[in-house]
């Protein structure tokens, strides 16, 4: 009988504390929802929604003249990213930057996020919204992937490459650490996926790196769109083909002639359990065998630069703009890339 006040307390206790989280829960999907809505009102898209199968993406074009620059985004970016960089490139030719499925104003897809799959909807894309080649294609981390495989699906329409600190097919073997990495990273993006629904990624600016150095309207853009479930969820689903992309990138062939930069930064973006320093020098041997499959190539490493800051940093990203104007140069007079 004595312990029935002790087993009450408990459950009194107990209860309490499933009210508080259930309050507090209730109260962070409510925070979630109206600051998603005002988001939605208040950053409307640059360019327009294209559909693409069923499903809408976002591009957004600007300048005139060919070929066409296409700026493709790292896994966890989109085109406010390329804030210092495409105003740059209009000066010359047009150039559009574009949101994957599932990331900035672009609608979430059904399908895969390997490689083939982002390629066909880009493609499909490039197609709906009536803008034809031939093209430069840009692409930024994993995206350097993702245009090496249209340039391989797609050969006729692409005349130049510009890939900024690219993945490679076997960095993952060359680097071993990286596998550990990947895949905590996996699971991390999976636990701030169920938090965006309750609004804590927002509120504790998650994304805000991802923002670091960009102007205040982008970085405005970018942190939004980051505290979105559909944001972590796409970035989930892509790291999850990352194999299927590996795979699909290595039975690519080579570029021929084609003008192609590549630029790599100098410091490691590996930071959990991999020596860093020996990783950024392989990493970046890696980046200079992608630079040889073309005759015409040159690679580039950019003093100081991290891995976003070759798009973040107003600095560093005008070394990548100074890359796609070679290229736009070279393609124009025939001429060798040159350093």
């Amino acid at each position: 009988m004595k312990n029935k006040p002790l087993l009450s307390r408990v459950l009194r206790l107990f209860s309490g504390f499933l009210i508080v989280i259930l309050i507090l829960a209730i109260v962070g999907v409510t925070y979630q929802t109206i600051s998603a809505n005002s988001d939605e009102a208040n950053f409307l898209p640059p360019g327009k929604l294209v559909d693409v199968g069923g499903y809408k993406l976002q591009i957004y074009c600007i300048g005139e003249g060919s070929p066409t620059v296409i700026l493709d985004s790292a896994a966890d970016m989109f085109s406010s990213d390329w804030a210092w960089i495409q105003p740059e490139i209009a000066k010359n030719t047009q150039v559009c930057s574009y949101d994957r499925a599932g990331m900035g104003w672009s609608d979430s897809s059904p399908k895969s996020r390997d490689a083939k799959q982002v390629v066909i909807e880009l493609h499909s894309l490039l197609t709906n919204a009536g803008i034809t080649g031939p093209y430069v294609l840009v692409g930024h981390s994993v995206a350097g992937l993702y245009v090496r495989l249209y340039a391989s699906q797609y050969s006729d329409e692409v005349v130049g490459m510009v890939l900024i600190d690219p993945g490679h097919p076997d960095m993952d073997q060359k680097i071993p650490e990286l596998q550990t990495q990947n895949a905590n990273d996996a699971n991390l993006v999976r636990t701030i996926q169920t938090l965006s629904y309750f609004g804590l990624p927002r509120l504790l600016a998650i994304g805000k790196n991802n923002a670091y150095g960009l102007p205040a309207q982008q970085a405005a853009e970018v942190n939004a769109f980051v505290s979105r479930p559909q944001h972590w969820a796409t970035l989930s689903d892509l790291m999850k083909s990352t194999s299927a992309t590996y795979d699909e990138v290595r039975a690519t062939g080579t570029l021929g002639d084609m003008p192609l930069v590549v630029i790599s930064a100098n410091t490691a973006w590996f930071t959990k359990g991999a020596p860093t320093d020996n990783a950024r020098t392989i990493l970046n041997t890696l980046h200079d065998k992608i630079a040889q499959l073309s005759t015409n190539h040159l690679h580039v490493i950019v003093d100081g630069a991290t891995h976003s800051s070759l798009v973040l940093n107003q600095n560093d990203a005008y070394q990548v703009v100074i890359a796609i104007e070679a290229v736009l140069t070279s393609i124009k007079t025939g001429q060798l890339l040159t350093k």
